[in-house]
């Protein structure tokens, strides 16, 4: 693998555009292992950022093509060959998705509960988010774990361990951020933004246990 591919997901990811679902979480496990830190063999090819860098790319790789809907709209773009680079990053699939959904409602509990204007503007303003603000927003939009789960698809096992901030109870952590990514987008919050907070919040968390 090189960085040169870095948007092709199946380069990283050594797969083929016709690989099953099953076979991407497979190549997933293998890249991991492959360019773990924890495999010296691998400084003998990579620098150690160079190395930070690819396992970067293989998580945006399974970001993208385990999940069906963004894999979807990925593959339309690379095989068409007419999108840039720019247009198959990440963050460029995820905006491409919620623009073939325009008319779904974002916040389903929203009109089951009442603003509060002081409320809204520390949700806005937040920069720091981690289990507990993020049950503090659900319980305020009434949103109850049941329904987060049924909408979000999200085992509501896995929505109170994400609340609860236990990394025993959680899966391997491209699993976690796209479970916030989608309790963020239930709750009408910025995805990116609470994803890359609560990463970080729980990595923190969990060093300090």
């Amino acid at each position: 693998m090189s960085i040169g591919t870095r948007y092709n997901y199946y380069d990283i990811l050594e797969l083929s555009t016709g690989a099953a679902q099953h076979e991407v979480t497979k190549a997933y496990e293998r890249a991991k292992a492959t360019y773990s830190g924890d495999n010296p063999a691998i400084y003998t090819i990579f620098s150690e950022q160079e190395a930070r860098a690819l396992l970067v790319l293989i998580e945006e790789a399974y970001a993208v093509l385990g999940n069906k809907n963004l894999r979807g709209i990925y593959d339309q773009r690379l095989l068409s060959g007419r999108f840039s680079a720019n247009e198959l990053t990440y963050d460029a699939i995820v905006n491409a998705s919620k623009k073939a959904t325009p008319d779904a409602p974002r916040e389903p509990g929203r009109v089951n509960y009442k603003k509060d204007e002081a409320f809204e503007k520390e949700i806005l303003t937040r920069e720091n988010w981690d289990g507990e603000f993020l049950k503090k927003v659900r319980d305020y939009k009434n949103i109850p774990v049941s329904k987060l789960s049924a909408i979000t698809k999200v085992n509501s096992y896995y929505v109170a361990a994400i609340e609860n901030m236990d990394p025993e109870a959680l899966p391997a952590p491209v699993f976690i951020r796209g479970y916030v990514v989608q309790i963020a987008k239930v709750l009408g919050l910025n995805e990116k933004k609470v994803a890359d907070s609560y990463m970080r919040a729980l990595k923190d968390h969990s060093l300090q246990k």
